[in-house]
């Protein structure tokens, strides 16, 4: 065999274990960088939104949070946050463009089922803000994501998120659909 066949054979062999070797440790970087839980943790996420106002029976589509969450992990899967989450919209009603901001403040207890996906789930004060009105009443959260890129205590995340609040003179139904970022 010429030099210059050991040459191109010794060339090919360098590409193919430089690529295996790149697979191989790809492969495991999954569980290289597993969810690292505990200790403080925050998060914040935007995205689009759909508000219900049951006064005035009307939808509005618009804007998801800018969303917020600090608190504690209270075990490995567990954690207590401060939240504050909801919606901004703008309703088209026969006076106008009528904006309206509605959502809850209070605290909610977050579960990581895996270590991809979590639930959350909490209570607070429930409020909507208009023009020159508003009310405030009982706010409920409800809501779920998925980690779509983690390394160690940081998470890209895509989630779902009702936030109803109960406040007169009906209720304002709050939907969300966003990413967002959680260090924990």
């Amino acid at each position: 065999m010429g030099s210059g066949m050991r040459s191109l054979q010794s060339v090919r062999g360098t590409l193919v274990a430089m690529t295996l070797g790149t697979v191989m440790l790809a492969l495991p970087a999954t569980q290289l960088y597993a969810q690292d839980r505990g200790g403080f943790t925050f998060l914040v996420d935007i995205g689009a939104g759909v508000q219900n106002d049951t006064a005035i029976d009307e939808s509005a589509a618009g804007l998801a949070g800018l969303n917020f969450g600090i608190g504690g992990f209270l075990n490995q899967n567990l954690a207590l946050l401060f939240r504050i989450a909801g919606t901004n919209v703008s309703y088209e009603l026969s006076g106008g463009d009528y904006g309206q901001t509605s959502g809850v403040i209070g605290t909610s207890l977050q579960y990581w089922l895996t270590d991809r996906f979590n639930v959350e789930a909490g209570a607070g004060v429930g409020f909507w803000n208009g023009h020159s009105e508003g009310d405030e009443g009982l706010g409920l959260l409800l809501g779920a994501a998925f980690s779509v890129f983690n390394r160690g205590k940081h998470n890209v995340q895509v989630g779902a998120q009702y936030v109803p609040a109960f406040t007169s003179p009906g209720a304002v139904h709050n939907f969300g659909f966003t990413v967002g970022y959680q260090f924990e």
